[in-house]
């Protein structure tokens, strides 16, 4: 029996106890709940026989635990095939990674590449098809695991950072070739070619291949 608010007595069953525990804990469940954010995006410079690169961070409790960009030395690439691999490195990093979640979600600006996946429009490129097929794959592999993924559109201005990393790519990519035979310069700690950045003291040679290698020196 509880007492209620105009001093009269009702029942309290055994069936609301249950109930009000079973509320409790899926509220309890749910705040315990753990997501990440990939966020993803692809650039293209050039005409015919252009430069692509990729661009992704992956967040965890509004924390960047990862970032990575590159260029894309594969034939045929364009903007497009730049957008799918920027989702498939991040995806597959997030794989071979120990991070522990309950929620995926994917967010990139290219509403072409987020449309094919999620089955509103079909894949014609046979450019794209295989990338395609990688993307579903990778999201089955999640989801085989119980875990929840959504691939959401975004505007740019909502992927700024994405698109700073493999915009960055791409600068690197022209200043490593600019300065070839010039001031070429070889990473002691991984061997790829560094390049000419400007910092808070000055300039500096970094590895192209950050973020994997964070090697630095001096530039007199």
């Amino acid at each position: 029996m509880i007492l209620t608010n105009g001093g009269e007595y009702n029942e309290f069953t055994e069936i609301d106890h249950v109930i009000i525990i079973h509320i409790k804990t899926m509220h309890l469940e749910l705040s315990n709940m753990s997501t990440i954010i990939l966020h993803a995006d692809g650039a293209y410079r050039g005409k015919n026989g252009g430069v692509a690169s990729y661009g992704y961070l992956v967040k965890k409790d509004s924390n960047t635990v990862r970032k990575d960009y590159g260029v894309l030395l594969e034939d045929r690439v364009t903007n497009n095939y730049a957008e799918y691999k920027a989702i498939i490195k991040g995806l597959e990093w997030i794989k071979q990674s120990d991070l522990h979640f309950d929620k995926l979600i994917i967010r990139s600006d290219s509403q072409l590449v987020v449309k094919q996946v999620n089955g509103e429009w079909s894949v014609k490129s046979g450019n794209l098809r295989d990338l395609y097929r990688e993307v579903k794959d990778l999201i089955a592999h999640f989801e085989g695991e119980g875990k929840s993924v959504n691939l959401v559109h975004v505007g740019r201005e909502h992927n700024e950072e994405a698109d700073e990393l493999s915009q960055l790519a791409i600068e690197d990519h022209f200043l490593a070739r600019k300065l070839k035979g010039k001031e070429k310069k070889l990473c002691t700690e991984c061997g790829k070619e560094m390049v000419l950045r400007d910092g808070k003291y000055g300039k500096f040679w970094g590895c192209t291949g950050y973020p994997e290698c964070n090697n630095t020196e001096g530039h007199e």
